[in-house]
């Protein structure tokens, strides 16, 4: 049996342990299942029938399309339109596909219902052990496929998000809710027109949909001009997920638009020290995406949110060459890096406006670090007395293009709120020079307010 098939069941099985009672009962009522659709349809032909017999079988069940079956396992299927014109005599295994899904009367309807759609195929063979008991078609889900998707940006809404964040939780896997919320959209349909705004809707959810992994990740628009992701991700790295596709809808261009597309965003989950029992999955859920929600808010407002703590583990990612709006506004002027023995000296010169900022750092010799923190120590005339800036993370990795990159998490901190701060530039031909960028990245938003009172 195609074995893809079963991976997607594989995902839905109990972790041991305790909460595993109250696992199955969360599953049990809270998937969907295809089972009350099943056509029970027992026919079907092997790769040697001919085209002929598969269009009899076809016309005379008034079926789409018919499961291959060879040595007690589907092997293909063969739909009705590609045997249209096709010579008679020839072997069906010349004109059947193998790419295909195979469903058990317990696999979810969501699960079957994203596949047609994606895969554009007009049934799914479902089998009970090694017997072809039936089959599924997309004119049996038309009304999940209708309910689940927006047409305008092709993504689903966001009970499809919904339910597969607490079909994961219900499996014992820990979830991380990120939110997006288009910054200043109404601008787009007041100066350019609702079509513009339309395009801005579908060129977001684009790129959103291109860059998850659709083995860990899924998105949604969740309603206007916000969306969301659900993602197995742990929370750190959710959050560089989130900084990085902030910075690809920056780059977002549309001809004629001189307004900027820019995003704001907030994360939550991920994280967990004991087994959950006795949970309602349905209020887990609802409350990771509120606070993640509260959290986008606060970005708007430049308001920091409630500390979260744990080291970061940073994974590769791209980085959009186009320099952040702090990069233009404060200047790196020079940064130098001197070793002797064991110890280093780090310095930056940074411009804000017609103010010139120096800050140094010494220590152990590791550049990268002293570097990020002479970065912050040169900042810190401008931040606020109320705030304490700090570094958390500074480590360099590989991009998709085979280009090193720089990520730096810096903390934001004010009184009892606290903020993680994800920055990110290419090495290019001066290394210390790119941590000092990435540095001016996570601080990108705060720096705006700093550079107010400059």
């Amino acid at each position: 049996m195609n074995p893809k098939a079963w991976r997607v069941l594989e995902g839905y099985a109990p972790r041991e342990g305790a909460g595993n009672a109250n696992r199955a009962r969360g599953r049990e009522h809270l998937m969907r299942t295809i089972q009350t659709l099943i056509q029970p349809v027992r026919v079907w032909v092997n790769p040697d029938h001919t085209v002929e017999t598969a269009l009899l079988l076809m016309r005379g069940h008034r079926l789409q399309g018919l499961p291959v079956y060879e040595s007690g396992k589907v092997s293909g299927l063969v739909e009705l339109e590609r045997l249209l014109g096709v010579a008679p005599d020839t072997p069906v295994r010349e004109v059947m596909t193998t790419e295909l899904m195979v469903a058990t009367p317990q696999t979810p309807l969501r699960v079957v219902a994203e596949w047609l759609q994606r895969h554009r195929q007009p049934l799914v063979p479902v089998v009970e052990g090694d017997r072809i008991i039936g089959i599924i078609s997309v004119y049996d889900l038309l009304s999940e496929i209708g309910r689940s998707y927006d047409p305008m940006t092709g993504l689903p809404w966001s009970d499809y998000l919904r339910e597969w964040s607490i079909e994961q939780l219900a499996a014992g896997n820990e979830i991380t809710i990120i939110f997006f919320d288009l910054d200043n959209f109404g601008a787009f349909n007041k100066r350019y027109g609702h079509l513009v705004g339309d395009e801005v809707l579908r060129r977001v959810a684009q790129l959103l949909a291109s860059e998850i992994d659709p083995q860990t990740d899924v998105v949604c628009r969740w309603g206007g001009d916000e969306f969301a992701i659900a993602t197995l991700r742990r929370r750190e790295e959710a959050g560089l997920l989130a900084h990085h596709l902030s910075r690809q809808i920056a780059s977002i261009q549309l001809p004629d638009v001189d307004i900027p597309v820019t995003v704001s965003y907030g994360y939550q989950g991920g994280k967990r020290t004991r087994e959950r029992e006795q949970v309602h999955y349905a209020a887990t859920v609802d409350n990771l995406v509120n606070l993640a929600s509260q959290e986008c808010l606060m970005m708007k407002g430049l308001t920091p949110r409630a500390a979260q703590g744990g080291q970061l583990a940073l994974p590769i990612q791209a980085v959009v060459e186009t320099p952040a709006p702090t990069e233009r506004r404060i200047k790196i002027q020079s940064v130098s890096y001197e070793r002797e023995g064991r110890r280093a000296k780090a310095r930056v010169y940074l411009q804000a406006e017609s103010r010139v900022l120096e800050g140094t750092a010494e220590g152990e010799a590791q550049p990268h670090r002293l570097v990020a923190e002479a970065t912050l120590n040169a900042l810190k005339p401008l931040t606020p007395a109320s705030v304490n800036i700090a570094l958390l993370q500074v480590e360099e990795t590989q991009g998709e293009t085979g280009r090193a990159i720089v990520n730096v998490v810096v903390l934001w901190e004010n009184g009892e709120t606290r903020q993680d701060l994800v920055g990110s530039a290419l090495m290019r031909d001066d290394p210390y020079r790119a941590v000092a960028a990435a540095v001016l990245d996570a601080l990108n938003r705060p720096l705006g307010r700093m550079l107010d009172r400059v």
